[in-house]
């Protein structure tokens, strides 16, 4: 099992302790976003949506944090994450989405770098933006 990852991408941290608190042995790749090395062919080739993070689990590629949290929950029960009632999960859900969806989308790489490049915000000026 190979995860591609980056240090300071919050998805990929959010893969990286269900991996260890499911205990699930891997291999780490590490992907510079800085560096722009998610848009390197070798890359490209894994994951046309240049994204990280990115779990290689034998002849399955699977993007997106969420959706591989839940398949290592189902592929590897022996650890569960997930409560064991409906509510609970769509509580642990709604919470997860609540960060995945509305929080960590505005301090990505690419909304600042937009910010920055695009719209010639300075740096006070991206953390008003933010701050907002």
């Amino acid at each position: 099992m190979k995860l591609y990852t980056f240090f300071r991408s919050s998805a990929s941290f959010r893969l990286r302790i269900a991996l260890n608190l499911k205990g699930i042995d891997h291999e780490s790749v590490f992907v510079s976003l800085p560096k722009m090395e998610n848009f390197d062919s070798e890359f490209t080739d894994i994951n046309p949506q240049q994204l990280l993070p990115t779990l290689v689990d034998g002849d399955d590629v699977l993007i997106q944090s969420m959706a591989i949290i839940e398949y290592l929950d189902e592929t590897y029960p022996e650890t569960p994450l997930m409560p064991d009632t409906p509510s609970k999960r769509a509580y642990v859900r709604a919470v997860s989405h609540g960060i995945a969806c509305d929080i960590s989308p505005l301090n990505n790489v690419g909304p600042l770098r937009y910010l920055e490049n695009e719209m010639g915000l300075d740096a006070d000026k991206r953390q008003a933006w933010y701050e907002h």
